[in-house]
């Protein structure tokens, strides 16, 4: 993956964090005084035994002038990413594996962002997670972790994945 494509992930990546919230706001918006100092996001990760959980993350993020003369913005630190696809689930999509209790790993570990739609996914431990457009969660329940369901609701959802090492 060419540098310039792991930016345009990392980008897409921070662009829906800020969508949802909780990223940071131009200088021209805020100043940069009230501008967040963390972002937040979801990760599914397994346990010792292999059950899946979700936790909150926060990422710590410091203000630098990293394209001067544009003002300076929050920026966590770099991570590295190996592949990004853009996919489309279509509107009911895992109903079926829900309805009856299937359980499957993510095929790498990765970042969502979800674009549009709305999703669920319950981990195997029982809780269940609502995303929507502007979200973005970690997935790290690969092989041989127990798995999560994930579900569709009415409309198509459209995220992009950004797998890491």
């Amino acid at each position: 993956m060419t540098t310039r494509a792991i930016w345009l992930v990392v980008g897409s990546v921070m662009a829906a964090l800020m969508t949802h919230g909780v990223g940071v706001a131009t200088s021209q918006s805020r100043p940069t005084s009230q501008v967040p100092m963390k972002v937040t996001y979801v990760q599914l990760f397994p346990g010792p035994d292999g059950e899946t959980h979700f936790r909150d993350v926060s990422v710590p993020l410091t203000l630098e002038a990293v394209a001067p003369p544009a003002p300076a913005y929050a920026l966590s630190p770099l991570e590295p990413a190996t592949t990004s696809r853009h996919v489309v689930f279509p509107a009911h999509w895992g109903a079926d594996d829900r309805a009856r209790g299937i359980l499957h790993n993510a095929s790498s570990a990765r970042y969502i962002a979800v674009r549009s739609g709305t999703m669920w996914i319950k981990a195997s431990d029982g809780e269940t997670r609502q995303f929507k457009a502007g979200d973005v969660l970690q997935v790290l329940d690969v092989a041989p972790s127990k798995g999560h369901t994930t579900w569709v609701g009415d409309d198509p959802v459209v995220a992009l994945y950004s797998n890491h090492p």
